[in-house]
């Protein structure tokens, strides 16, 4: 495959050209060659629809703990490209807010054994009242579902959980992407990279299964997020090239 028919495929692929791509192509023929053949396989396996593709990415883009705007810009336009509406889109990116929660998740447990093992008393530090079930209730309600993992956060704080369930029900509330596409998006935060968070994959897979996902699906969100590492590549070689 020349260098035309590289360009095409990645523009077939992912619906956009840059520089950074046409520096990419001059100079590292292979190493571009060699990622199309790992994207063809993630864009072009046909489970997910492009513009569920470019939700993927965009939420992954997004996320507190990849903040990529050019990439944001790029899926929010093939998004459109691809019949999105401005509602998804911006469900989109509300899913991909909640995610900074995970650093109250990873936290709260710590704290907790910490505090035990000093010889403190969890109970007396956060007694578990009626607020406890009432969130719960309300979280599950809204979200459909409860994790044990959650137990936790809400003993310690109520208000504070109860300000994060109003917060991530948005999307939940407005239905402009069906729920098996919301657990997609979840899966596809938690699994990046710059993340990983298994908890939530866990969670999310098991919703998404439950709302009628298929494997094949699932499987998909995640080799489309693996696709992201060429972001590496893309923002070094202009920099490269520019000190040849």
């Amino acid at each position: 495959m020349d260098a035309v028919e590289m360009k095409a495929e990645f523009e077939r692929l992912h619906g956009f050209w840059s520089q950074a791509l046409e520096a990419a192509l001059r100079d590292h023929p292979d190493f571009f060659a060699d990622y199309l053949s790992m994207a063809r396989v993630a864009l072009g396996a046909g489970h997910l629809e492009p513009k569920l593709c470019d939700f993927v990415m965009l939420a992954a883009s997004a996320s507190v703990t990849h903040l990529n705007s050019e990439a944001v810009g790029l899926h929010i336009e093939g998004a459109l490209r691809h019949g999105a509406t401005r509602a998804e889109i911006a469900e989109v990116l509300q899913i991909s807010s909640v995610l900074g929660i995970h650093a109250y998740m990873v936290g709260v447990p710590v704290l907790l054994e910490e505090l035990a093992a000093a010889g403190g008393s969890v109970e007396a530090a956060f007694p578990q009242d009626e607020k406890f079930q009432r969130v719960k209730s309300a979280f599950t309600q809204q979200r459909g579902y409860w994790s044990d993992q959650l137990q936790d956060m809400v003993r310690t704080s109520p208000d504070f959980f109860q300000g994060y369930t109003e917060f991530s029900s948005t999307p939940w509330k407005s239905g402009a992407l069906p729920p098996v596409v919301k657990e997609l998006l979840y899966v596809a935060i938690d699994v990046d990279t710059t993340h990983l968070f298994e908890p939530g994959v866990r969670i999310h897979v098991r919703n998404a299964l439950r709302y009628g996902a298929t494997p094949a699906q699932v499987l998909q969100v995640m080799q489309v997020v693996a696709c992201l590492g060429m972001q590496s590549f893309l923002l070094g070689v202009p920099q490269l090239a520019r000190r040849s």
